[in-house]
């Protein structure tokens, strides 16, 4: 009777348990409510973990210093910039070693030492050419995320065929396997995804490296990156990316692969690949990590342009839940709708906070941080650099109409505002261009440099003092811009309107900055506030 008994209630817990397991996974069929972009503005290549039920963000800085965003969340819709790997650009990086290429950083959380850590490319000085491309690796503990700094290890995997990139991390069976991409499309040679064990520090490889798969479909194009690896069910699934991702002529596609067993090396892709490709609302969507949230769904953060903006935005992060199909894939619904609320892009600084900028602003990444102070406003060292646009710090733009103004104090400095970014010359990567605003005690200037010259396209000569205020309208798209300046209580003068051709600034897919500048010599740019209003 006992054994019976037994049986009865082992049946019925077995019963219990699986009914749980199957009502946790009915409950996940009801879609999550996100709102995307996830992260506005130019974060290419971006990587999620989570640690508890708290979400960290980073992507791409591409040749913008501060490097590497870290962004926190806590419901998947709202996002804080709290932090950055390398706060000081270059400064940070151990014996100073990443010239340019600042790319595809990946965070990895180990719980059991409670530390986060940042893969991350970046060119190496000390070499030449496409192999100077290596991944690093930088370490912080997980409680100082927000305030403390990332301890650099340097590069740590270094590939003599092209180069290396795209760094990934994941743990199986007690060991920790970091993933690369050998960058051999750059140098006329096959890219494949690889793999090596790497120690508990993340400061060495061990062992031997193998291959894990290249571009063997006709769909996948000219090679395969931004690869990403993550459980569910019985397999390991590696999500990536194919084609060109960056400009106006991209074709980026991602598709999904599996395996039992990372030591056996036999993949398998998904007969209905790719999974994602460009839509009405998104643009070349790829290169992303996938998290599992607190009640076992799987999510994607990835790049892709927003079709309303073509390429001036930059790739915005998006956010999309994977679903298992009937076939046991996880594959992604490819529908994702654009729906955060303009007002969520609009920002306002009034450098109140005399300790420390906004962590928005951003410089030209081979610089040191320009010179500036905080008291009675924000005072920015003047210079004749970029080419004599001067001293610049800007921030990331996040749609294309939108409207900024900034109020400036008169000084000896051309003090003003510009729209511009990293322009693609024949020396990667490019040298930092322009267009803007600018006002001094002489009087008021419209500028642009282009192709490393300074132009003044119109002045007006007035003598000038106190407070000016200025503005600029970005309108149809990014190809109109409006120019106004005004006097202590006057209204709006428009001092021109010209057409602007936006890709000849930013064309590789690098996404625009609107900041402000000074510009002369021995004085600084005096600015009483800073403010974009997106239509």
């Amino acid at each position: 009777m006992k054994n019976i008994l037994y049986l009865f209630t082992t049946l019925i817990l077995f019963s219990c348990s699986t009914k749980k397991q199957i009502s946790t996974v009915a409950t996940n069929t009801k879609p999550l409510e996100l709102v995307n972009p996830a992260l506005p503005g130019d974060n290419p290549d971006p990587s999620m973990i989570r640690v508890g039920n708290t979400y960290y963000a980073t992507s791409t800085t591409n040749e913008w210093a501060p490097y590497f965003t870290i962004y926190k969340s806590t419901d998947l819709k709202n996002w804080t910039l709290i932090n950055h790997v390398f706060p000081n650009g270059f400064k940070d990086m151990k014996d100073q070693w990443g010239e340019n290429n600042f790319w595809a950083s990946e965070l990895a959380y180990d719980k059991k030492q409670h530390k986060i850590y940042a893969y991350y490319t970046a060119h190496n000085r000390n070499t030449k050419g496409n192999p100077g491309l290596q991944c690093g690796t930088a370490w912080i503990d997980a409680d100082k995320i927000e305030t403390g700094k990332f301890k650099d290890n340097g590069p740590v995997i270094i590939e003599d065929d092209c180069g290396a990139i795209d760094a990934f991390e994941m743990e199986d069976n007690g060991k920790i396997y970091a993933f690369w991409k050998n960058d051999g499309n750059g140098c006329g040679k096959e890219s494949w995804i690889w793999m090596q064990e790497i120690n508990d520090t993340r400061t060495k490889l061990l062992g031997t490296k193998r291959k894990v798969y290249t571009n063997s479909q006709p769909w996948e194009t000219a090679l395969v990156e931004g690869a990403c690896f993550f459980k569910f069910g019985d397999y390991i699934y590696s999500l990536y990316a194919v084609g060109g991702c960056c400009d106006a002529r991209c074709n980026y596609k991602t598709g999904i692969a599996r395996t039992k067993s990372l030591e056996s090396g036999v993949w398998e892709k998904y007969p209905q690949n790719p999974i994602m490709v460009s839509n009405e609302k998104w643009r070349c969507p790829g290169h992303g990590t996938v998290v599992t949230t607190e009640d076992g769904r799987l999510l994607m953060l990835y790049h892709a342009f927003n079709m309303q903006y073509d390429v001036f935005v930059g790739r915005e992060g998006v956010i999309e839940e994977l679903v298992a199909g009937e076939d046991g894939w996880p594959i992604l619904k490819n529908n994702i709708t654009a729906n955060r609320p303009k007002s969520d892009l609009d920002f306002t600084d009034n450098f109140k906070n005399d300790k420390s900028l906004n962590l928005v602003w951003q410089w030209p990444s081979k610089k040191e941080r320009p010179e500036l102070n905080l008291k009675n406003g924000l005072q920015l060292k003047a210079s004749n650099e970029n080419h004599n646009l001067g001293t610049f710090i800007g921030q990331y733009i996040k749609s294309t109409d939108f409207t900024v103004k900034s109020s400036i104090q008169i000084t000896s400095a051309d003090v003003g505002m510009a729209l511009g970014g990293a322009i693609y010359k024949s020396t990667w990567p490019g040298e930092l261009g322009g267009i803007g605003i600018s006002a001094s005690k002489n009087g008021f200037k419209i500028f642009t440099n282009y192709e490393n010259q300074y132009q003044i396209v119109k002045q007006i000569d007035k003598v000038l003092s106190g407070e000016i205020e200025l503005k600029m309208n970005v309108l149809n798209q990014a190809r109109t811009l409006e120019f106004y300046y005004k006097e202590k209580n006057s209204d709006w003068i428009k001092m021109e309107t010209l057409p602007f051709d936006a890709d000849k600034y930013a064309p590789w897919g690098m996404g625009y900055r609107v900041g402000i500048t000074a510009k002369g010599d021995n004085d600084f740019g005096s600015f009483n506030s800073f403010e974009v209003r997106n239509n």
